[in-house]
């Protein structure tokens, strides 16, 4: 093994240039491919849908609310921030699609009982007692207890909504990631066999991993490159 690892650093440090051209290549070809296929599959809606309702089904559990409360929240939120379509939703980059979340938070939150459900989900942090005189709605002549409880609602379903994408943000990006280590692990392989080179574990993790983490700088450079010419 020691000597499979000389022999690769020697390599590298005689061809560090090509080598780094070749791993850029590789990258590339690696984000390239991800996606053509995140274009042509509904990838990103699979897993946003899959997180957030995870997401309310774990808010469920919190709040205390039976089963089945979780899906009929998800459909309230659709016919609030989309009216109904859930592919218009989850499709968006995550930061458009919690930003219609908050959007409808704010119909929710001007008409409590109507949506309790997913009032509830959504501040499953937030006091009980409070939550209790937001759905019971305001009384004659409004109150401060009121007005209290409803700000710390409010505030509670930002920060929550916040969390949500923070934590979505990051598993898509790590998803991608991974997914782009792998497939430049088969063009590494790939591309050592047909250079007629003996394949070794070392060379081919140590190069996977180095393409990996150029993918997303290939990425960026290729947005830099459309948005220059205008697409």
């Amino acid at each position: 093994m020691s000597d499979y690892i000389q022999a690769f650093y020697s390599d590298v440090a005689n061809n560090t240039a090509r080598y780094v051209a070749v791993l850029s290549i590789i990258g590339g070809v690696s984000m390239a491919l991800l996606e053509t296929l995140k274009d042509l599959f509904p990838v990103r809606q699979w897993f946003q849908r899959y997180y957030l309702n995870k997401w309310m089904n774990a808010g469920a559990a919190e709040a205390g609310l039976p089963a089945g409360a979780a899906m009929n929240a998800e459909k309230d939120l659709l016919r609030l921030a989309v009216d109904g379509d859930a592919g218009a939703l989850y499709d968006l980059q995550i930061e458009q699609m919690c930003g219609q979340f908050t959007a409808a938070i704010q119909i929710v939150l001007e008409f409590p009982a109507l949506h309790a459900d997913l009032l509830k989900i959504t501040a499953s942090q937030a006091r009980t007692a409070d939550l209790a005189l937001v759905i019971a709605g305001p009384s004659n002549p409004l109150t401060q207890d009121f007005l209290d409880a409803r700000n710390r609602v409010t505030h509670q379903c930002q920060r929550a909504i916040d969390a949500f994408q923070i934590t979505a943000g990051f598993r898509w990006k790590w998803i991608f990631k991974i997914a782009s280590i792998s497939l430049s692990v088969v063009l590494v392989w790939v591309a050592m066999a047909m250079r007629g080179k003996g394949l070794n574990a070392v060379s081919i993790i140590v190069s996977a991993l180095l393409a990996g983490f150029l993918a997303p700088v290939a990425k960026d450079l290729l947005a830099v490159l459309d948005k220059a010419r205008g697409k």
